[in-house]
């Protein structure tokens, strides 16, 4: 708003009377005794300024009703931890969202919010990894989830990317769409009408829909740069209920200026005024030689196949707190306020976490394009990432923990702790659940019964070398009845690197100390009533095996036969 005001206050006694225009409000600044005529010119020529003024800003905002309020205090990441590819709705007065999961079940994450700043995990689409889709169809791959309101259903749509276990290489990239009542969002499974979007030759990735006009659009990316062809952002029509696609897809855009480097994806569209918006990401998106850049287009007619470019992109680069932002979706509020979620590595935690979930406001400018302005900053306290579980209270599994993506859910039972059954898989690692570390300083511990097994905790990441993202491997440290073990299955074969003869029947409580941004690591146990016994400490390779767009993985593990359990009375993660 405009504001027109006289000013009485001054520092000094004035001779005569001043006009003056300051942060677009325009002052009258008086002298206590003054001449009234040279106040009248004044005002007349305030008067016209301002008439001038309103038409120019008037011709402005004219793009679009959308104006700036008072910044929120945003808290980021909004999404800590490994939640690439993020996606935002909002139903109501309430916010949902959800990321990527690549190679760990369950697969896609559902998180709640009524303020844009505090998040809860309160489902995923898929709780039970691949059982849960149609025909079990997807075998890795879980990306870029988006999810999707439809006001007349009352249902939740999510979009979604996974390798389809029928078809070998790039062309087993195929989109799904899975649904569920928006009322049952927290408490219930999405339905899954397995794979809709499927592309011959390169396969797609990265599907987004847009409403209008009283049709539903489907876009998404043929992953040409997977194999040797060009990268499009396509389009095409889809029916009601999200099983079919309509009629024949059309190209949208694709990387047509130097600044775009090699490819298009992570496109998400939304209205604004006359115009279809449509931000993207451009470049590598997922590991330390990332370059990933975020640029807007938009157009008047979804149909013309004609899209305009910012000339000012990319809005979104890379800035001295974080690294290789873009593959966000736009959600509009209640009051015509545009935010974006986004994903982007906070440069002080190098790969190591991952890519985090960022949010921040679109700002119109005086040129009619909503940008960003680049220049978030990470201010979420560090005690909101430590993580608590006291599986002796616990009736079923907290929705932090997963598993890797091809297996499945591990077999549990809640009696007076956490029983946990034990297998040799993963390269003789055992079974393993972890979740996402959100810092690259920080201890986990845990409270285990000895037995048969070896029972105890761990730092998960990928096999060295290994041929694909989710093989497994980790370092750590057990107990059993008989001994204490150190061991590191990194480079794909269980090593032992210290164990000590004990003879243990009480609990144990064990700790790894994970220091010098994630490159040094230190083993201790506590036996009770004991002090805690520092018992191995080394130096960790943290860059040789941090997993294609993913991050570390702290949690528990159970080494033995599948006949045998470990048990756990909690654990904690502990960021400094």
């Amino acid at each position: 708003m405009l504001n027109f005001r006289l000013s009485t206050s001054f520092k000094q006694p004035l001779n005569g009377f001043k006009c003056t225009q300051k942060q677009g409000d325009l002052v009258a600044q008086t002298p206590h005794h003054f001449n009234m005529q040279p106040l009248v010119i004044c005002l007349v020529a305030l008067l016209i300024s301002f008439c001038l003024f309103s038409c120019g800003l008037k011709k402005v905002r004219s793009v679009s009703s959308y104006t700036r309020t008072q910044q929120p205090a945003l808290i980021n990441p909004a999404l800590p931890g490994d939640n690439p590819d993020p996606s935002i709705i909002r139903v109501g007065k309430v916010y949902y969202a959800t990321s990527t999961t690549n190679e760990w079940a369950p697969y896609f994450t559902i998180y709640k919010s009524t303020d844009l700043k505090n998040w809860k995990l309160i489902n995923h689409v898929f709780p039970d990894g691949y059982k849960d889709m149609k025909n079990q169809w997807g075998e890795n791959n879980f990306w870029a989830s988006e999810l999707v309101y439809d006001q007349k259903q009352n249902r939740i749509y999510a979009y979604y990317t996974a390798h389809n276990r029928e078809t070998k290489g790039n062309p087993g990239l195929q989109c799904g769409t899975a649904w569920i009542d928006a009322d049952k969002i927290e408490t219930g499974k999405f339905t899954d009408n397995g794979p809709v979007i499927i592309e011959d030759e390169c396969g797609a990735i990265d599907a987004f829909e847009l409403q209008q006009n009283g049709k539903i659009y489907a876009f998404w990316k043929n992953d040409g740069n997977g194999c040797g062809k060009e990268s499009w952002i396509w389009k095409q029509e889809i029916n009601d209920s999200r099983t079919k696609l309509l009629g024949q897809k059309s190209k949208v855009f694709t990387n047509s200026q130097p600044w775009e480097t090699g490819l298009v994806e992570g496109a998400c569209f939304f209205t604004l005024g006359e115009y279809v918006y449509s931000l993207y990401s451009v470049g590598g998106c997922c590991d330390a030689k990332c370059n990933y850049k975020t640029g807007i287009a938009r157009t008047k007619d979804l149909n013309s196949g004609i899209w305009e470019k910012y000339s000012r992109n990319p809005v979104m680069v890379s800035n001295d707190k974080w690294n290789c932002p873009g593959h966000g979706t736009v959600v509009k509020t209640a009051d015509d306020r545009l935010f974006m979620l986004y994903h982007a590595f906070n440069k002080n935690y190098d790969v190591f976490v991952g890519r985090e979930g960022i949010i921040e406001e679109l700002i119109v400018g005086a040129d009619g394009w909503p940008v960003l302005h680049n220049a978030t900053l990470p201010n979420r306290p560090k005690a909101d990432l430590d993580f608590i579980d006291n599986f002796e209270k616990d009736q079923k599994l907290d929705l932090a923990w997963q598993w890797p993506s091809k297996s499945q859910r591990p077999a549990m039972v809640f009696n007076e702790g956490l029983k946990l059954s034990a297998s040799n898989e993963n390269h003789g690692l055992g079974t393993f659940l972890g979740q996402y570390i959100k810092t690259v300083n920080f201890s986990i511990s845990a409270e285990v019964n000895p037995g048969d097994a070896k029972t105890g905790i761990c730092l998960g990441g990928a096999i060295f070398k290994s041929k694909w993202p989710g093989e497994l491997g980790g370092i750590g440290i057990t107990v059993s009845k008989d001994s204490v073990v150190v061991f590191d299955n990194f480079e794909g074969n269980y090593t032992i690197l210290k164990a000590s003869a004990e003879h243990l029947t009480n609990p144990v409580q064990l700790k790894m100390q994970i220091s010098h941004d994630g490159r040094q690591i230190e083993f201790f146990y506590k036996k009770q009533a004991a002090e805690w016994l520092s018992f191995y400490r080394t130096d960790f390779l943290a860059d040789k095996y941090v997993p294609w767009g993913m991050g570390y993985r702290a949690g528990i593990l159970v080494k033995g036969n599948p006949s045998q359990t470990g048990t756990f009375s909690s654990f904690n993660l502990t960021n400094n």
